[in-house]
């Protein structure tokens, strides 16, 4: 059984979306597989690829889409709510009980108290947990605050973080997004109850069907397409990007920014004059097939950055930051179009070479985009996973083996 915050088709990032990839790929094997999410308003059980998907009432104060727009006293008081939210644990604790899974796998918790672990462990359900981000660590699950990274953990968020860190012990295996992932949580404390052989680095699944796609060549005269995908947060790099577009040639090209954030409204500002459009809310697929570059340049320690790997299925040429999992993968794709954390120059540099060369991923890199995406098959990365779920019951079954 997967428990997330969201599950598609309601989505704001990617975590929800690997669960949904890994829930149906599951349930294609033969499994019986469930996935149970946040609602807004309540909601039947529904099948969805395969999978039995089971919505819990959302019983937080304000709904994840819309909370943005609320002042900050008003959103630290929703973080309070939501982790010592006993109403939806033991709504959980009633649906597991109808349920009885072999093993529990969350995900996202950012919305869900931390005491649904509890529910499990006193049903002797195993527990597995991916880490998606830093969410048990920081209230934006980012460790990114004022346009910096946080050295240190601010008070609120190592306040709300205690009763994360208080249960965390009733995980009886951890994987994480990328191995920075998990060595942060480690270095803050978490995860200290695990031997080696229970935690695991596991790159996110996705769906290359045949790709990458090829492109046909852009009409002459066109101009080139930038694109942006993401929230629309100080730490994912939109500012970085709206200002290196001061610094490049003013014609030939444009930038399609697809997401919503609290800060649209600044960064709308801040591209005033330019030939950049806000388009919200989109799919991800059909928004990559439509631009040439994807810029994902984040301030902060991306987790994972599906986007990445997506843009390269589409087709696209990508200007990424070169540390992390972003980093890895542009270097392993096409050498050299990778910038440091923040270099505005950097970034103004690889849109002019872009804007010079003028095409998406070239065919000369189309065979190491996808070796690379081969290695992310859903039924690949689902095997690893499958492979935790037994050692997690393994030990369950025998509660000697914690020590190790």
């Amino acid at each position: 059984m997967h428990l997330s915050s969201l599950y598609p088709p309601t989505s704001v990032g990617g975590a929800e979306r690997v669960a949904a990839i890994l829930a149906e790929t599951q349930a294609s094997a033969g499994h019986h597989v469930y996935a149970s999410s946040l609602a807004k308003a309540p909601q039947p059980p529904s099948h969805r690829g395969g999978v039995v998907a089971w919505p819990l009432r959302a019983r937080n104060p304000l709904w994840i889409q819309t909370s943005a727009k609320y002042p900050a006293p008003v959103r630290l008081a929703n973080k309070v709510a939501t982790v010592f939210n006993g109403r939806i644990s033991s709504e959980f604790g009633i649906l597991l009980d109808d349920i009885q899974p072999d093993v529990l796998h969350t995900h996202s918790m950012v919305e869900l108290p931390p005491s649904v672990w509890g529910q499990a462990a006193r049903r002797h359900i195993p527990v597995v947990h991916t880490l998606h981000d830093y969410d048990l660590l920081c209230i934006r699950a980012a460790l990114f605050k004022g346009g910096h990274k946080c050295e240190q953990r601010h008070l609120a968020c190592r306040a709300l973080s205690a009763p994360k860190q208080a249960l965390h012990n009733h995980i009886d295996v951890v994987a994480a997004v990328s191995g920075t992932v998990l060595d942060t949580h480690r270095q803050h404390g978490l995860f200290g109850h695990l031997p080696v052989n229970r935690t695991a680095v596991i790159w996110n699944p996705m769906r290359a069907e045949n790709g990458p796609v090829t492109r046909k060549p852009r009409p002459p005269g066109t101009p080139l397409r930038f694109g942006y995908l993401g929230r629309l947060v100080g730490e994912k790099g939109l500012g970085l990007i709206l200002k290196a577009c001061r610094l490049i040639p003013a014609e030939g090209w444009t930038l399609q920014v697809a997401g919503e954030g609290p800060e649209r409204v600044a960064f709308e500002a801040m591209a005033s004059s330019l030939p950049v459009e806000f388009r919200g809310y989109v799919k991800a697929a059909e928004f990559l097939s439509e631009i040439d570059v994807l810029i994902s340049a984040p301030l902060w320690d991306e987790p994972f950055g599906l986007t990445t790997l997506e843009a390269y299925n589409a087709g696209c040429r990508v200007i990424g930051t070169s540390s992390g999992v972003i980093g890895e993968v542009v270097e392993a794709i096409e050498p050299g179009w990778t910038i440091a954390p923040g270099d505005i120059h950097a970034l103004a540099n690889a849109m002019s070479k872009a804007l010079r060369e003028g095409s998406a991923l070239p065919d000369t890199r189309r065979s190491a985009a996808s070796s690379l995406l081969r290695k992310l098959d859903p039924k690949v990365v689902s095997a690893k996973y499958l492979e935790l779920y037994d050692l997690a019951r393994a030990v369950k079954r025998h509660p000697a083996a914690k020590i190790g």
